[in-house]
């Protein structure tokens, strides 16, 4: 009885070790398309932001300037 639950015990070990090594070599090989997918997505919201942002700054219509006292 002994002797099964160490066989078991080893197996399982063995088991997960390898599960653990192929997620991380999956992540791994992923990296570089996550990465890349991750920087287009930022450029994206970033030029999108900066186009919300001028569109609020700037104003409505175009008139004179206003030159003080004259």
């Amino acid at each position: 009885m002994k002797s099964l639950l160490f066989k078991i015990g080893i197996g399982v070990s063995v088991v997960t070790n390898i599960f653990f090594i192929g997620l991380a070599s999956y992540t791994h090989l992923t990296q570089d398309t996550r990465v890349k997918e991750n920087r287009e997505f930022m450029k994206k919201v970033i030029v999108d932001e900066v186009y919300k942002q001028i569109k609020f700054v700037m104003p409505k219509e175009s008139g004179g300037v206003n030159v003080g006292s004259k």
